[in-house]
């Protein structure tokens, strides 16, 4: 997988081998990303049964900073760049564990302050390990092998060897490929950013065994990302195909876009057949109303088709990837070597890239015969791609939202999680989204200002950086590059969706962002004179006893995740008695006592035992339970809705009337909270008439009036949003609604 540098024989090495701490941090960063994509991509989806793979790979995260810790000790130079990005990164998670103190989540507020601490742990590995050329290149070959083989996955899903819950998302308009992510979005930006690094490899790879392997993967790795259907990903393509241009020699340049030229072209003549056997396949493995799934074997004959027509791809692309290698590459170097020597030689391909680039999509967008050329879906696809469509347009709302929440809270934001737990209470409509779709989006809501101008501080340091020495020192150029590619490509499409949500991706984007900067520190130097012994002991260190500390944490939360699920599935069976469920999952919140999940189950099956056994204690002891919870999770719903109807259960009528008035405030579009709120207040207008406390009848009777005209309100909004974007959830006046009204009305007339 070596590319091709024209000063290789002249590039340095800091050491000939690899220390111990090295070897294990290498290996170490090499199996994190073979191991975690199969976990669902560890996409953190603000659910308990997202968070054990997390809590996994936070732990290998600190065992693996450990290391890296000693080898810095060992070896280091802290009064560098390379020091002072290494600090500066660790203010992500310090102003995470800062905001967690005012999160709307206490839990999630602490669970992504792990996050990102894992996250520039794997930057600081990547940045002092991938020094040695042998570490990178071993984190290389590990990040494509990944790569390669999550592509190989899902095509083994496509065409039906193998089924994997989600690989095959079902959108409303068909199957849209997602592979080890369950959601297409975030499969068609990886594929985005792999694309273009097997571009990258194919025209560099001096090894006719490293370049037939990248070659071959060209088709398979577009044909997969067409199938994802992401528009997204399809605007990202020439925007990061113009940013990374400009790097690359004359020769390498044309290269580039004739191989992408190249593989694209074959992919689409292909495109059709296979849309059309892949949608027969999908028809016989994916589940439905009356069937379970199934797989296929290799050898019948729709999958032969498949495979057939892949292959069939792979070995025309190669061919001639191959013969332009063999009989134009060195043609072209000697013909336009004094062209290439000229200054802005380097701006040419790409003004050519902007007019074909510009002519292409205006032929695609414009002439329904070109489309015409293409499978159905596929050409939907294109023929929507304008600012008025409605992802966009939801997209834009949600932007919108959460600058309203940062109004909110400017500086540090809400905490992990705070766009889960308040985008509703801000939303401009009932749309359903757990995910802000911008990473952006998400750092501000959940750090502020301060969180989102450190985050673009350390990107704008660490590219700076990179650029500048790229272009200042062409010796050290290399195959590190493809890090620069990726994440590049991953941080541009996570502004418009959740790439990053996915902690794979987010840890491939900061594994990245150390390795491109590694090969460069022997430049990155401040001043000479070595660093002082303190500064070298004491870093390291800090490291050190943070993991230490950190580990002990995570481990902890893992384990009160690990015995909720164990007595979750007792409670499933049926066999075990509450008496003995009960011991076990207060063992889960021992351990974890700020997750709502399992304090909102224990007020749940506290309430059943009430009312099996019309114990009164057991329904304190719910309430009690559920407004412990609330006080570090005031947003969430469930338990909200859990004291309500405790405190009615109890006869404290007029506290629920607070609580569920509470829950209009946070989740003003959710129209099972205004039932219940009008609905309650129409039974206590009732209940006052009879006992003639007119004032209350009418306080009550008022506030009725007042929740209708809201929701009323709320409609007429509804019915100025565009044509083109969708309204979200329902949100209008229920049949139970309309008849407490009617009542109120009835009884004012009387």
């Amino acid at each position: 997988m070596s590319a091709h540098t024209k000063y290789s024989s002249s590039t340095p090495t800091i050491a000939e081998g690899l220390t111990l701490f090295r070897w294990i941090g290498t290996i170490g960063l090499a199996l994190f990303l073979v191991i975690f994509p199969y976990q669902r991509g560890l996409f953190n989806g603000y659910e308990f049964s997202f968070d054990s793979p997390i809590y996994g790979a936070i732990i290998f995260g600190l065992f693996l900073l450990i290391a890296t810790a000693g080898y810095i000790y060992k070896d280091s130079q802290q009064s560098s760049y390379r020091g002072i990005l290494s600090i500066a990164v660790m203010l992500l998670p310090f102003i995470y564990w800062i905001s967690s103190f005012q999160a709307v989540s206490s839990y999630y507020g602490k669970f992504m302050f792990l996050v990102f601490f894992l996250l520039a742990s794997l930057f600081i590995s990547g940045l002092y390990l991938a020094e040695s050329k042998h570490a990178r290149k071993t984190i290389e070959y590990a990040l494509m092998l990944s790569s390669y083989l999550i592509v190989i996955f899902g095509l083994l899903n496509l065409f039906g060897q193998m089924y994997y819950k989600d690989a095959l998302w079902l959108a409303h308009d068909g199957f849209r490929l997602a592979s080890v992510f369950q959601y297409s979005n975030a499969y068609g930006g990886f594929l985005v950013a792999l694309f273009l690094v097997s571009l990258y490899y194919a025209a560099h790879c001096i090894r006719p065994s490293a370049r037939i392997v990248h070659a071959a993967m060209l088709v398979p790795i577009w044909i997969s990302f067409m199938l994802t259907y992401s528009r997204g990903a399809i605007v990202i393509v020439p925007v990061v195909v113009l940013a990374l241009l400009p790097f690359l020699r004359l020769t390498k340049q044309i290269a580039y876009l004739l191989f992408l030229i190249l593989s694209v072209g074959v992919s689409m003549a292909l495109l059709g057949k296979l849309t059309a056997i892949v949608d027969k396949i999908s028809a016989i493995v994916q589940p439905n109303e009356t069937k379970a799934q199934q797989t296929i074997s290799l050898f019948s004959s729709l999958p032969m088709q498949g495979w057939g027509f892949l292959l069939l791809g792979m070995i025309v692309t190669t061919g001639l990837i191959l013969l332009y290698h063999a009989k134009l590459d060195a043609l072209l170097e000697k013909k336009l070597k004094k062209l290439s020597a000229r200054k802005y030689s380097f701006a040419m391909v790409p003004v050519v890239a902007i007019i074909l680039a510009t002519a292409a999509a205006a032929s695609l967008l414009g002439s329904s015969a070109i489309r015409g050329l293409l499978p159905d879906k596929i050409a939907v696809r294109f023929e929507n791609i304008n600012f008025q469509q409605h992802s966009v347009l939801e997209r834009l709302t949600f932007y919108k939202d959460g600058l309203h929440v940062a109004e909110d809270y400017p500086l540090l934001g809400g905490g992990g999680g705070a766009w889960q737990a308040m985008y509703e209470q801000y939303q401009n409509n009932p749309y359903w989204s757990r995910q802000s779709h911008s990473f952006i989006v998400q750092i501000l809501v959940e750090t502020g200002w301060i969180g989102l101008i450190a985050l673009i501080g350390v990107l704008v340091l660490a590219y700076g950086l990179y650029i500048r020495s790229y272009f200042r020192h062409p010796e050290l150029r290399g195959s590190h590059f493809v890090f620069f590619i990726f994440s590049l490509a991953l941080l541009l499409h996570s502004a418009i969706d959740f790439d990053m949500s996915y902690l794979y991706i987010s840890a491939i984007v900061f594994i990245s962002l150390g390795c491109m900067l590694a090969p460069y520190a022997s430049k990155l130097i401040l001043q000479r004179n070595a660093a002082s012994s303190w500064l070298k002991i004491t870093y390291p260190a800090v490291l050190i006893v943070l993991s230490l500390v950190l580990l002990v944490v995570t481990i902890r939360e893992n384990s009160g995740v690990q015995k909720y699920e164990k007595t979750y599935d007792l409670a499933v069976q049926g066999q075990t008695p509450l008496d003995g469920l009960l011991p076990l999952l207060n063992e889960a919140i021992d351990r974890s006592p700020k997750n709502s999940s399992f304090t909102l189950t224990k007020a749940d099956w506290l309430e059943q035992a009430y009312k099996q056994t019309n114990d009164a204690s057991f329904l304190e002891q719910a309430l009690s339970t559920a407004q412990q919870a609330r006080k570090t999770d005031p947003y969430n719903r469930g338990l909200l809705i859990s004291e309500f109807r405790l405190l009615q259960q109890k006869g404290q009528f007029k506290e629920s009337l607070a609580v569920i008035d509470e829950g209009v405030t946070k989740f003003p579009w959710d129209i099972n909270l205004y039932e219940a709120a009008v609905t309650s207040y129409a039974e206590a207008n009732s209940k006052a008439l009879k006992e003639q406390n007119e004032a209350e009848a009418k306080s009550y009777a008022d506030r009725v009036e007042a929740l209708s005209a809201e929701v009323n309100r709320r409609i007429d909004q509804l019915a100025t949003l565009p044509a083109e974007q969708l309204q979200g959830r329902s949100f209008a006046l229920t049949p139970a609604m309309e008849k407490a009204i009617a009542g109120i009305e009835l009884a004012a007339n009387q």
